[in-house]
């Protein structure tokens, strides 16, 4: 059963949503040049969303003061150590993958909380999106439609559930591509050798697929222009960088470095250097062109784990930031 307080956020989400046009191929044709520095109509939007979050009878946050009463720097501590001591942190990851870095699972848990602060930001649109399942091809939460419904976790509405699993099926793709390593370069074993299709980061995506959506442009320009939300320190913990060299005799001069120049090679470095935009870069490309054709192989293999206790640990975290909206002046 929906939470009434979830409902209540979808009515305010779906009330920011009317700014936005969306057509069949590209969700969000409405550009807002910078998705995160809204005018007085998207602050009002956002409050509007927000004051849904005050309503009593919510389970408490694991490290949550019950009368919603911390301030906002205490608030990202709490998510950051909720999420450290969830059962999501726990799990050992198939395909020799191990356990997930503590910054990775922190990291992605304050991506999350901040995301649900801005209902009405354009990538938060795309990807709380329902579900078609006939664009399986394109869409990952379509591809994975078995998947979520054996367990029980309903895609079939625009809002904040499908919004979560998004991230639940997105965290578990990070683990594929990159172990949860923030600074991941261009795979080596392919030879990616131009700035348009080299992948890079978290999730292994590219420059080159910011074409299926004016989302993934607008990202870029606005994290290029402003990297202070870039969450670097806490995705960083204690990982390190190396340049790999490539074994693939059809590439061996290869590395796992920024490769060719211009816009696209800026690209590899933000993508590397601010792990909140490969996130969100990520997750609309999972809802766009992320199915059983698109950008990532983990997707196509049907390799990614959806975790139910990664759900149960944004399910926390969305809990606090409705108990305690003022967590939201903090992660901005």
């Amino acid at each position: 059963m929906t939470h009434p307080t979830s409902k209540r956020f979808d009515r305010a989400f779906r009330l920011s949503k009317e700014r936005i046009l969306y057509n069949s191929t590209d969700c969000c044709v409405g550009r807002i040049h910078n998705p995160h520095k809204a005018g007085k109509m998207r602050l009002l939007t956002t409050a509007i969303g927000l004051s849904f979050f005050l309503v009593l009878g919510l389970a408490p946050f694991r490290s949550a003061n019950a009368q919603g009463s911390e301030s906002g720097s205490d608030g990202i501590a709490a998510i950051k150590n909720a999420a450290a001591k969830s059962s999501c942190a726990a799990i050992y990851w198939k395909n020799h993958r191990g356990f997930a870095p503590k910054s990775y699972i922190e990291g992605m848990a304050l991506v999350f909380a901040r995301s649900l602060c801005h209902p009405d930001r354009p990538d938060v649109a795309v990807v709380s999106q329902a579900v078609d399942t006939t664009k399986a091809k394109t869409d990952a939460l379509a591809a994975y439609d078995q998947k979520f419904k054996q367990l029980h976790l309903n895609n079939d509405s625009t809002g904040l559930d499908t919004f979560r699993h998004s991230y639940v099926l997105l965290l578990g793709l990070g683990m594929m591509e990159s172990s949860g390593n923030y600074c991941e370069g261009r795979d080596v074993s392919q030879c990616f050798n131009d700035a348009d299709s080299a992948e890079a980061g978290l999730f292994q995506t590219s420059y080159g697929v910011r074409r299926v959506s004016h989302v993934l442009n607008e990202l870029f320009q606005h994290y290029s222009q402003d990297q202070h939300g870039c969450m670097l320190d806490e995705f960083k913990g204690n990982l390190s960088c190396k340049i790999v060299k490539s074994h693939n005799p059809k590439c061996p001069d290869a590395t796992s470095d920024v490769v060719g120049s211009g816009a696209g090679a800026d690209w590899q470095r933000l993508t590397k250097s601010c792990p909140a935009f490969a996130a969100e870069y990520a997750a609309v490309v999972l809802r766009t062109s992320g199915g059983l054709k698109g950008e990532f192989n983990p997707v196509r293999k049907m390799q990614a784990d959806v975790r139910p206790e990664c759900d149960e640990m944004f399910k926390d975290v969305q809990t606090y930031v409705q108990r305690n909206p003022q967590v939201c002046a903090a992660l901005n």
